[in-house]
């Protein structure tokens, strides 16, 4: 997944979460804030991605195909030109048509990259040099001399040793540290009211526990790298005042909700005041005093009912929003699912610079190669220089490999008919066919099947009673001929267009080994396009 997909992704999640925290803040354990935005977290800061059947991705999908099924791409039909009652067909480059050229190299850092870069900078350091600035005062600490706050330790143990210091330089208690926790109280605070330092201390030690220190610096992160998308602002905002929120809730369930009131009296005795302190360190009051007053009040014992309810928010609402599209595949007969691998095109790294270049012509155009390929009993016929492919009338597909003597019957995938069209319609800038008549077979039931070589080259293989099409796609442009019984292709390798003799002569072989011209044919054929591409053609060099 790309930035923008990431954040995009994250941000309707956000939005949601957004929406049901007014309405269930007071209603529900805090905890479950805490889990939601932990998800956001991951959406943000992780490039991957999890499909369900249920994301509210699939519903948009498929709302899509629905509608994409319907396009199609206008094309003008290969005609012969008739000359009285001869009919004169073309040779086959003489209806090609010169192919957009080679993309523009990249610049090596895109104008997006260098402002998104700026804006990482920026609000980097703002974060950074703050902490860095806190973290020299707090080192001027002494280590607080009281029997109480020994014992607690002693009665509280952490998995990591804590230390409990004070300064003059501050106006509340907070936690810094995550490896080495350090409880930062005002030299102010009077240390003989055991009950407001109990208060202080229990509330510390859950934001030791939580590794709450950690989770703020997650969310500083994904605010640096996010720093465009104004929804995670919102979520840093929120999110950090949840963690203090949750925490207050911890306390209160641990000491009795009799002890409420004077909890919110510790709360407002310890505000803080609104003095530059670091974002990075846990602190007693650093949400809105309002809202954590309120929140403290609304306490109540947690039912069964209530738990339930929670789960069911956490787990349907990471299920609909948090989820990526599901990649649907076709079932085989008595609906049973068939386990396939995913097409890396389906995991959103389609792109029209993955299509070969793709000079195309119709079966009017190659009349005599058409008629012996239907007359053989195969299908379509491949060839390129790492491999020759073949499909049997049965639609078993043959490959042979590096000039090797043997056939090897490949296995291949299914794949959705709709997502496969889907696909084409936005993928292929050549189609060379009418797009309208494919779409049509695909939802009359055609099957796709798919193959995945070395060096990120797929085929596409789309048959049904009409005939045989196939889809190539190759990241590098490996040049290459085929007929699959609808059109034939000739792929070029570099550009200016070259096209070997060589090349030339081994698809020609492979009509001959597979019974679909016989040798006078195939050398008659070959000689005739020799001869143009060499004299009369514009668009190819033909190479020895």
């Amino acid at each position: 997944m790309s930035l923008i997909e990431m954040s995009l992704s994250a941000s309707l999640f956000i939005l949601v979460v957004v929406c049901f925290r007014p309405l269930l803040l007071h209603r529900i354990p805090k905890m479950t804030f805490i889990l939601l935005w932990g998800v956001a977290l991951l959406r943000l800061l992780v490039p991957v991605s999890f499909h369900s059947q249920f994301s509210i991705f699939t519903a948009v999908n498929d709302l899509g195909r629905m509608f994409t099924l319907q396009g199609n791409i206008p094309s003008t039909p290969s005609s012969p030109v008739t000359n009285g009652e001869t009919v004169t067909l073309p040779f086959i480059t003489e209806r090609m048509v010169t192919p957009n050229g080679p993309l523009e190299p990249s610049a090596a850092l895109s104008p997006f990259m260098l402002v998104w870069l700026v804006g990482f900078t920026l609000c980097a350091l703002s974060i950074i040099l703050p902490h860095l600035r806190c973290r020299k005062h707090y080192r001027s600490s002494l280590p607080i001399k009281s029997d109480f706050v020994q014992k607690w330790q002693q009665s509280n143990p952490l998995w990591r040793k804590v230390q409990v210091r004070q300064s003059d330089l501050i106006l509340a208690p907070l936690t810094y540290g995550v490896f080495r926790p350090v409880i930062l109280l005002p030299k102010h605070i009077d240390y003989t009211d055991t009950e407001q330092l109990r208060f202080i201390l229990a509330h510390e030690y859950t934001h030791i526990h939580r590794l709450d220190t950690l989770k703020k610096w997650l969310l500083a992160a994904s605010l640096c790298i996010h720093w465009f998308n104004p929804f995670v602002w919102v979520m840093y905002i929120l999110a950090n005042r949840d963690i203090e929120l949750s925490c207050d809730e911890k306390v209160i369930r641990t000491f009795g909700e009799s002890t409420k009131p004077a909890y919110a009296r510790t709360l407002v005795h310890m505000e803080v005041k609104k003095s530059g302190l670091s974002s990075m360190v846990s602190y007693f009051s650093k949400s809105p005093i309002e809202e954590r007053i309120i929140s403290i009040m609304k306490i109540k014992k947690v039912s069964i009912a209530t738990m339930l309810l929670a789960i069911a928010i956490v787990t349907g609402t990471v299920t609909v929003f948090a989820t990526s599209a599901l990649d649907k595949k076709e079932t085989a007969s008595g609906d049973r699912p068939v386990a396939v691998a995913v097409p890396a095109l389906y995991q959103g790294e389609s792109s029209t610079a993955l299509m070969p270049i793709d000079l195309t012509f119709t079966r009017s155009d190659v009349p005599q190669l058409m008629d012996q390929l239907h007359a053989s009993k195969y299908r379509a016929v491949y060839v390129d220089n790492e491999m020759v492919l073949r499909i049997t009338n049965d639609n078993s597909i043959q490959i042979r490999k590096n000039n090797g003597a043997g056939w090897k019957k490949y296995d291949t995938d299914r794949v959705d008919a709709k997502d496969f069209a889907n696909w084409l319609f936005k993928n292929d800038p050549i189609p060379g066919y009418s797009m309208k008549e494919l779409q049509s077979r695909l939802a009359n039931g055609a099957e796709v099947k798919h193959i995945a070589f070395e060096n990120g080259k797929e085929m596409y293989i789309v048959i049904d009673s009409s005939g045989v099409q196939i889809e190539l796609v190759q990241p590098q442009k490996i040049a290459s001929v085929l007929i699959d019984g609808q059109r034939m292709m000739i792929t070029s390798e570099s550009h200016p267009y070259v096209i070997s003799e060589q090349m030339l002569k081994s698809f020609y072989d492979l009509l001959i080994s597979s019974d679909i011209l016989t040798k006078t044919q195939a050398e008659q054929d070959y000689s005739k396009r020799i001869q143009f591409l060499k004299e009369d053609d514009t668009i190819f060099t033909v190479t020895n």
